[in-house]
């Protein structure tokens, strides 16, 4: 069994937006809806800007699987938190007991960035299974599950010139990820859902701030 996640080391990120924009690429994420982003913290007295990338945290112990009435959130093959779809019936009761404000609902209406237009190619012409979602629906970071099951790194993961992103197996750590691992914390800690996307800083406590994803 692995047990996906992400280590974010914010002291390597130099905010350059490759993940987000990778993201929106290959999963072709509706306008107006970011399923990651990143963060940007300011340190005068140690004339230090960090760059942290947040998103769906897929945590072991998820509060939006918790309170969904119709049982639309499971784990996929790698403990990744993922939604279903054809279930979710829209009431947002996971965004409001998620802890990082993960799900995303996107708009009914803008579901292309062509409007009317028909692009001329590429992608966003024919969506792959993967890709096509339901308007209106839950919808977040799958840690591109539709990758990894492929023995690929999430989009993001990929496209990181630093390695700041660093996709991790918790249960089959590498000698270098227990390491890394070790020094990772957890985003609001508090919120008691054990996130299995973490952060690694040299300044930043993450463990008692709330971040919005």
């Amino acid at each position: 069994m692995s047990k996906y996640g992400i280590i974010v080391n914010a002291d390597d990120c130099v905010g350059c937006h490759a993940c987000f924009v990778a993201c929106k690429e290959e999963n072709q994420v509706a306008p107006g809806v970011k399923w990651n982003h990143l963060e940007r913290l300011e340190h005068p007295a140690e004339q230090v800007i960090e760059y942290f990338r947040v998103s769906c945290m897929h945590c072991e112990d998820p509060a939006c699987m918790k309170v969904c009435p119709v049982k639309a959130v499971y784990f996929g093959p790698h403990g990744e938190v993922l939604v279903d779809q054809t279930k979710c019936i829209g009431c947002k009761g996971c965004l409001a007991a998620c802890p990082y404000g993960a799900p995303k609902f996107s708009d009914p209406n803008k579901q292309s960035y062509f409007g009317e237009l028909k692009p001329l190619g590429g992608p966003s012409a024919a969506l792959k299974s993967w890709q096509k979602r339901i308007a209106g629906r839950a919808e977040h970071c799958t840690l591109c599950t539709h990758r990894t099951s492929e023995g690929r790194l999430p989009a993001c993961v990929e496209v990181c010139s630093t390695h700041a992103l660093q996709l991790v197996d918790y249960d089959k750590p590498t000698d270098a990820q227990k390491a890394l691992i070790a020094r990772a914390q957890m985003i609001n800690q508090g919120a008691g859902t054990s996130p299995k996307v973490r952060f690694v800083s040299s300044i930043t406590d993450f463990t008692g701030r709330k971040v919005r994803a």
